[in-house]
């Protein structure tokens, strides 16, 4: 940090959080005043490393912005940018010992966010010792390490699933772990490393496939469809958002691009839409579907609604041809 900011002779820093980090603004703010650098805390949005606040930076004079909670992404950014990486210290491998029964193969894939990376190793050895065979896969075209997954990002998963019998992540929330079980067809176990509880996902996964089922039949009866897709740089989809509106218009629905800041309730409610396609973040039609009156599609599952055959769920992940 210290010398980042004497790197670019920073006078002005601008500070993005995300809202788990919030609290501890006074705390991380010392060591701007301890180099007598002036900083602002930018209050938008700070959902990951997609959502970059350079612009909002610039615009407030700053010569630097220093990112807490995510990973770089490698995204091109109007000013000089530090990533720092949220790190949990909480001891996984001695939750995992607790609950070594828990594992039914023999051969594992590790994966887990960005908190829990460093980790990987430790948890590595501890199976390796108990005769479980463990991979560990490649980053994608997003992640930064191995193993590591985000919602736009399973290549860590993808790259190994054809040696592994089933997936074991380590970590909270329900998103990531359901995406590997979905991208990879294997069992997932996750395990929470703050409370270390395990859970499998078969049945959730089994859950999930059937919402979204009743969605694409809800919107296969939708006539006004809106597309959109976001200003945040990361999840600025242009392209792809270009040709869902074509394969809309060529299947004789209305439809309307709309672009947004942030893909909400409030923001799609005024146009009168009875479906809409997310070209934005992946993980927004998953996670906040419940908040939508109107059913809140990913690209694949336009394809059905446009008359492709289910033929097993494909995940919405992030490619380089979509911007």
């Amino acid at each position: 940090m210290r010398e980042f900011l004497r790197k670019y002779r920073a006078e002005l820093a601008a500070i993005q959080l995300p809202p788990g980090l919030r609290r501890w603004t006074a705390k991380i703010g010392k060591v701007f005043e301890e180099e007598g650098v002036e900083f602002v805390i930018l209050g938008k949005s700070c959902y990951g490393a997609c959502d970059l606040a350079d612009k909002e930076a610039k615009q407030v004079g700053a010569d630097v912005l220093v990112h807490y909670g995510h990973a770089d992404m490698g995204l091109p950014a109007s000013l000089p940018v530090l990533f720092v990486e949220a790190r949990m210290l909480v001891n996984v491998t001695e939750k995992l010992e607790q609950g070594f029964e828990e594992i039914d193969s023999r051969r594992v894939g590790v994966v887990t966010t960005v908190q829990h990376v460093g980790e990987l190793q430790k948890v590595r050895e501890l199976l390796t010792s108990r005769g479980i065979e463990v991979a560990i896969g490649k980053p994608g075209f997003r992640a930064r390490y191995p193993g590591q997954v985000l919602g736009c990002d399973m290549g860590s998963a993808t790259s190994v699933m054809g040696e592994v019998d089933e997936f074991l992540y380590l970590g909270t929330g329900r998103f990531h772990p359901l995406g590997v079980a979905l991208v990879t067809g294997k069992e997932v176990l996750t395990i929470n490393p703050i409370t270390g509880n395990f859970e499998r996902w078969s049945r959730e996964t089994e859950s999930f496939l059937k919402k979204r089922r009743a969605l694409v039949a809800r919107a296969a009866c939708c006539r006004r469809f809106g597309v959109v897709t976001s200003t945040k740089i990361g999840q600025a989809r242009f392209k792809l958002a270009r040709h869902l509106v074509e394969k809309l218009t060529k299947a004789g629905k209305d439809v309307q691009m709309i672009l947004v800041d942030e893909v909400t309730p409030e923001t799609l409610g005024d146009f009168g839409l009875d479906a809409v396609v997310c070209a934005a973040c992946p993980r927004i039609p998953i996670d906040d579907a419940e908040r939508f009156e109107i059913p809140l599609l990913t690209p694949f599952e336009l394809s059905l609604v446009l008359g492709e055959r289910w033929e097993g769920y494909r995940l919405d992940v992030v490619k380089a041809i979509d911007f």
